[in-house]
């Protein structure tokens, strides 16, 4: 094992998951410079609300981070989502522990899973599953194409792009269980809380959130003088 391991590190030399960066060693997966800098969510500032459900988020969206993420779904570089797995499980286990039983994602839709060729949620949502032991399983469905979160400004534009798009195909799988819903970025959380509430509407106890990163440090809260992101949530 520890052969082929070195042989996949020469010709496939490791990277850092964030930055990119050549690393010496595989490791952890992120590079000493990004392990330092990496902007985490601190304190009581790491669960928020997504719609009318709590969403526990690791990182705050910028820099390295916004870079590893665009990286593994732009670039095509799946493989980084084992090491973001790990994070959203850490903060999963931190603000949620004992409230979910299974583990499942927001999908994309087909059209983009066949463009991208995977589901990035599916993938966060599977390394971290792992981190326990367990595995992700597949609840929703997105019932039409839509477009990209990320190419819309206004929240209410989000929100009526999500409407109505997931589904549960099999709610007899959902009735009665704890949820814990991934994925990889929160910003308005519209997408969260559309996934949420089908799973809601279609029997399960309860649904909580995780994902990789959401939010800014910069933005100013006008009420404390600290920085917060005032879209998420």
């Amino acid at each position: 094992m520890r052969m082929i391991t070195a042989i996949l590190d020469i010709l496939f030399p490791p990277r850092c998951a964030f930055c990119g960066r050549l690393m010496e060693c595989t490791g952890n997966g992120v590079c000493p410079d990004c392990e330092e800098k990496l902007p985490y969510i601190e304190g009581d500032k790491c669960v928020r609300f997504v719609g009318d459900f709590r969403c526990a988020v690791a990182l705050y969206y910028e820099d390295m981070v916004k870079d590893g993420v665009h990286s593994l779904k732009f670039g095509r570089k799946s493989n980084r989502a084992a090491v973001f797995g790990r994070y959203i499980a850490e903060v999963a286990a931190e603000q949620f522990a004992g409230e979910f039983d299974e583990v499942t994602y927001v999908p994309v839709s087909w059209k983009r899973n066949f463009t991208r060729g995977f589901d990035q949620a599916r993938l966060l949502a599977r390394a971290a599953a792992g981190v326990w032991g367990m595995r992700e399983v597949s609840s929703l469905k997105k019932v039409r194409h839509t477009r990209a979160q990320s190419s819309l400004n206004d929240a209410v534009k989000r929100k009526e792009n999500v409407k109505g798009v997931y589904r549960v195909p099999r709610p007899e799988r959902v009735r009665g269980r704890r949820f814990l819903l991934v994925d990889d970025v929160a910003t308005t959380g519209s997408t969260l809380a559309a996934g949420a509430s089908a799973l809601m509407e279609a029997g399960a106890a309860s649904v909580v959130c995780a994902t990789l990163a959401g939010g800014h440090r910069h933005i100013e809260n006008s009420v404390t003088g600290q920085t917060m992101d005032r879209s998420d949530g």
